[in-house]
C-alpha cells in the first residue's frame, strides 16, 4: 500500500502536466507534426537544422551548450508504447546534427 501512495503524487503530477500542454495546443495537441519513435529514427548525423523543424515542427525545448558550441532541440512524444517521451537533437555551431537521444518521462498511458 505505501509504494501505490508514493507512485500516486508523480503520477498525478505527470498527468496534471500533460493535460495542461494538451490543452495549450502542445506537444499531445492536433496542430504539431506527427511525432513517433519511427519518424524520429530517419534523423540522422548531418541533417540540417531546417529539414529537422520541417519535418517536426518547432522543438517543446531548446538548450544551449556554449562550451561545446552546440545546441539541443527536445521533442515531446508518445513513444509506441503509449509513455511519455523526449527526443532530444543535438546540432552543432553550422546547424547540423550531431547526436540524437530519447528517454521516457512518465508513465503508460495504456491498461
Amino acid at each position: 500500500m505505501r509504494r501505490m501512495d508514493g507512485l500516486k503524487r508523480p503520477a498525478l503530477a505527470l498527468s496534471c502536466v500533460l493535460l495542461v500542454a494538451g490543452c495549450a495546443g502542445g506537444p499531445f495537441g492536433r496542430d504539431v507534426p506527427e511525432r513517433s519513435d519511427s519518424r524520429f529514427s530517419r534523423i540522422a548525423a548531418g541533417m540540417p537544422q531546417d529539414e529537422i523543424l520541417r519535418e517536426f515542427g518547432r522543438p517543446d525545448e531548446t538548450m544551449p551548450f556554449p562550451m561545446s558550441h552546440t545546441h539541443a532541440w527536445t521533442y515531446i512524444y508518445r513513444d509506441d508504447w503509449g509513455f511519455a517521451a523526449e527526443y532530444s537533437v543535438t546540432f552543432d555551431s553550422s546547424d547540423r546534427v550531431v547526436a540524437m537521444l530519447s528517454k521516457r518521462i512518465g508513465y503508460g498511458g495504456r491498461d
